[in-house]
């Protein structure tokens, strides 16, 4: 990566050069998460918008509150000579209430605590638009207050991007009048604002996708994928976990805690916590089966492997027991499921090395030996014979109508289908003009998930959403993460 020159000190705010000192990301070096860094300054320059996607434990937050609270190490990664910009941390999951006028103050609240990293001539501005808006119910006179403070900025020429973190958490409080206010408001100020959010999942597995509306387009505009991290940043993550202890890893232990963790933050966490409160350590070749034991070590496993589709779960099993058995069984798997695969290299939990695959950290790898039920896999219909598969295998002993509302839903999957929808596809005219309740769907439904759903009470294939006048059934065939 080249290093964009720094733009001089009186290009930028010179308060929001410097690093906030009562932040953790102080002790983060500037090369820290450099490839997702760069990513995210490219979207940053050029005004786009995007999603900062990664399972539980990937370091989401951590990666937004390190662009948020350096400043003057993202003004690295922005040519020199370009216009101020500030990364606001919104964490909209505080509204105290799901209305308009709470999201406009609290978009103020945000500006107003971060009034500091702001010319002295938009401070003031920042912190008197708050005073005055504070106490407003009226989601007029508060989003006047946005977009007056907006348009102060916009003729300032003062970018402003606000960091979104735990969005899905927040799309489920999230109105179709808030996701539309939150598309105009960059709608009307696209030389001045921007968003970039983090979620665990695509937009797509969010529970009520609808309410997005056009903010879904802006969220899709841009994705960067986050998966462990590089070797550098975990030996130096490694040395700030354990930087209290007296005595510090030799060089064999950081290298054993990389080859056990394989860079997944929340892994990182929990080992390098076991190691600094172990006092008697067994041999390094034991950490292994000892760090196994640990009940929060395997909390973070199970959170990175129920964050997963049950295909890419199918294929990562598969993937380890191909490994013992040579590099040509390895690329007999990645050819199956190329698409899958190709997903999986991605997120960076497997690897291509030479010769074959690994997956990412040994730890993973054990866990992975530990599960006794299968995955299901992807659920596909082969319509020359109209057969429906779960992963390789035939679904078998469906009744005439489980099969007629999987090949409905397979045929025409992630759509949201009503009830009434389902019932047309499923059931006859003849049926249907003698009567057919919700009743009778939910009882075919219901003995459906018991052949295809890993866990019945949870599932993951057929989903129910809920909308008025009527829900309905969403169909995820690659089974959605939990």
């Amino acid at each position: 990566m080249s290093t964009p020159t720094r733009p001089s000190m009186n290009e930028v705010n010179p308060s929001s050069q410097q690093p906030e000192v009562n932040h953790p990301w102080v002790n983060h070096k500037p090369t820290y998460r450099a490839r997702e860094v760069q990513i995210l300054a490219d979207w940053i320059r050029t005004g786009a918008n995007g999603s900062v996607i990664g399972p539980s434990g990937t370091g989401k937050s951590d990666l937004l509150g390190f662009l948020c609270h350096r400043p003057e190490v993202l003004q690295g990664y922005l040519p020199s000579g370009s216009q101020p910009v500030t990364l606001l941390p919104m964490d909209l999951n505080t509204l105290p209430a799901p209305t308009l006028s709470a999201l406009y103050r609290v978009i103020l609240r945000a500006f107003d605590e971060h009034h500091h990293r702001f010319a002295p001539e938009s401070q003031k501005m920042i912190s008197q638009t708050y005073e005055e808006n504070s106490g407003q119910r009226d989601p007029f006179l508060s989003q006047t207050g946005v977009r007056k403070l907006l348009r102060h900025l916009q003729e300032q020429r003062h970018r402003v991007v606000f960091a979104l973190d735990r969005f899905d958490a927040f799309s489920t409080m999230l109105s179709p009048q808030m996701g539309d206010s939150l598309r105009g408001l960059r709608d009307g100020f696209k030389e001045t604002l921007s968003y970039i959010t983090c979620m665990t999942h695509s937009p797509s597995y969010l529970p009520n996708p609808e309410v997005l509306g056009d903010l879904k387009r802006l969220l899709d505009q841009q994705v960067c994928i986050l998966g462990p991290m590089s070797e550098q940043d975990t030996r130096q993550g490694i040395a700030r976990r354990v930087n209290s202890a007296e005595t510090k890893p030799t060089t064999a232990e950081v290298a054993t805690l990389v080859e056990l963790t394989g860079g997944y933050p929340s892994l990182v966490t929990q080992v390098c916590r076991w190691w600094l409160t172990t006092k008697n350590k067994p041999s390094l070749e034991a950490w292994q089966e000892a760090l196994m034991q640990q009940i929060n070590v395997r909390h973070r496993l199970e959170d990175i492997w129920f964050g997963l589709t049950q295909e890419e779960q199918l294929v990562l099993t598969e993937m380890h027991g191909a490994f013992s058995m040579g590099e040509s069984n390895q690329e007999e798997v990645a050819e199956r499921y190329r698409p899958t695969v190709a997903g999986l290299l991605e997120k960076g939990l497997l690897s291509h090395t030479d010769p074959g695959y690994r997956l990412f950290g040994t730890l993973f790898a054990s866990h992975i030996a530990t599960i006794e039920e299968a995955s299901r896999g992807r659920i596909s219909l082969e319509h020359a014979s109209q057969t429906l598969y779960q992963g390789a295998e035939i679904i078998q002993d469906l009744t005439a109508k489980e099969r007629s509302i999987l090949q409905f839903l397979a045929e025409e999957p992630y759509v949201q289908h009503t009830y009434t929808d389902i019932i047309v596809a499923a059931w006859t005219d003849e049926e249907r003009y003698h009567g057919v309740t919700n009743d009778s769907l939910f009882q075919v439904i219901r003995t459906l998930r018991r052949k295809i759903e890993p866990t019945p009470s949870k599932p993951v294939y057929v989903v129910n959403w809920r909308g008025k006048p009527e829900g309905g059934y969403q169909f995820f065939p690659e089974g959605r993460p939990r």
